[in-house]
């Protein structure tokens, strides 16, 4: 059998982290999904499904990841069966991250000239050499330098 679920959402929330009794992080937070399909009316629903990620990895998301951020969650779906208060059964669904990916690119910010401490004419000399050698464009899929193919005349 196979159980195994991925999603790529929005947080709704930011994250909740706490430890378990045997000191182990956890963290729970709640993740927006487009639905796949549109409604009578054109537009798309939104499906929430609370997730939880374990370890190393909850710490990290505790810190790189807010209320808003995109990230992508794979893991598998447990159900959880309970008694509600008026004896009727009930069940709930989680979502059990084994790893999330984080979507958002963060922005890098480069020192000024005054900051690194160049003069004005080093400053010149840094742009004109970085405009003489353009930094090299990458294949998004494997990860190499792409190679410029000379025209045929």
């Amino acid at each position: 059998m196979l159980n195994r679920i991925v999603l790529k959402g929005r947080l709704t929330k930011d994250v909740e982290l706490r430890k378990s009794n045997e000191g182990n992080a956890i963290a729970n937070f709640d993740l927006a999904v487009d639905n796949p399909r549109k409604e009578a009316d054109g537009t798309r629903g939104t499906s929430f499904f609370p997730v939880k990620v374990f370890g190393a990895s909850a710490e990290n998301l505790a810190k790189f990841v807010k209320k808003g951020s995109a990230v992508a969650v794979d893991g598998s779906i447990q159900q959880r069966n309970f008694m509600r208060k008026d004896g009727t059964k009930g069940s709930s669904y989680e979502i059990y991250a084994d790893s999330v990916e984080f979507l958002d690119a963060k922005p890098i910010e480069a020192p000024s000239p005054e900051e690194v401490g160049l003069t004005p004419d080093e400053e010149v000399q840094v742009a004109e050499a970085v405009n003489e050698n353009p930094a090299p464009k990458f294949d998004a899929y494997t990860g190499k330098p792409l190679t410029q193919k000379s025209k045929k005349a």
